[in-house]
């Protein structure tokens, strides 16, 4: 039996409770003499396998367990508890067809944001960002971008890697009521990136594209502001030139701009703003 299956006794079952403070539980109340709550148990271990350890089923054999099957007042089998973070959220008695259980068990599962979420959480433990990255953006998507500690750490990972821009397209869509302390704090790093990032090389370039706004400079300044991972700074820079002239310096400034975009990859959410306004020219 795997471990997130069990046979409850009441050696068991405080422990088993307290556990339903982390991870939800699903408590069956059966006896192997009622056919229909044998079946409706051997169900629930069906859906215990396929969530994966998302619940734990614990499972009351009330021929053995007649002080438990007291203790929660058992009256008809199969009789089901679940539970949330140490409650009781629901409870009912008899067997479900499959989409109303599927409906009931909605109230206990984690959703499918909270789920990537976590997946990500345990990436960032191993340092892995380009990992964490796609499945907090596919998180914050899920929540229609109104989960905001979702969108928090999606964009202190942009941050732990140096890419401000990401970071700061993520922070700008977070409601005004939503930043705290921690968004002023990204803030901050965002600012001191910022300045980092700003090289002698960078600067003479910006100084030289002032007096003369040339695509040959532009590119040159291009190609440095994406080496300082200041990429929205030189897709704009290269977009005004293919505004004017798409094949500016025999097609150079266009393959630079996809270059870039193909270097920041498609998780990146100023990849997509960038490729629809490459298309506009296009098409």
């Amino acid at each position: 039996m795997t471990s997130y299956i069990i046979e409850i006794n009441e050696q068991n079952l405080t422990e088993i409770l307290q556990q339903s403070q982390t991870v939800p539980l699903v408590l069956a109340f059966y006896a192997p003499s009622h056919q229909t709550s044998v079946d409706f148990t051997a169900l629930l271990s069906r859906y215990a396998e396929k969530y994966q350890g998302q619940f734990v089923l614990g499972k009351v054999n009330c021929e053995t367990e007649q002080m438990i099957a007291a203790q929660f007042r058992i009256q008809a089998l199969p009789t089901t508890y679940l539970f949330k973070q140490g409650q009781a959220l629901d409870a009912f008695q008899g067997a479900l067809e499959e989409d109303l259980l599927q409906q009931r068990l909605s109230v206990i599962l984690p959703k499918e944001e909270e789920i990537k979420f976590n997946l990500a959480l345990d990436f960032l433990q191993a340092e892995d960002y380009n990992s964490a990255l796609p499945l907090l953006k596919e998180a914050w998507e899920l929540s229609d971008k109104k989960n905001s500690d979702i969108a928090l750490l999606y964009a202190e990972t942009y941050i732990a890697i140096k890419r401000v821009e990401p970071a700061q397209e993520i922070l700008n869509q977070i409601p005004l009521q939503d930043r705290d302390g921690r968004w002023q704090g990204l803030q901050a790093q965002i600012e001191l990136l910022i300045k980092a990032a700003d090289t002698p090389e960078i600067q003479q370039l910006q100084a030289d594209f002032a007096k003369n706004p040339t695509a040959e400079i532009a590119l040159k300044l291009a190609v440095q502001l994406h080496q300082a991972n200041r990429n929205e700074d030189a897709l704009n820079l290269l977009f005004d030139i293919l505004k004017k002239d798409l094949g500016a310096e025999n097609g150079e400034v266009k393959q630079q701009f996809l270059a870039i975009l193909s270097a920041i990859g498609a998780t990146d959410p100023i990849t997509n703003k960038y490729r629809r306004l490459l298309y506009s020219l296009l098409y």
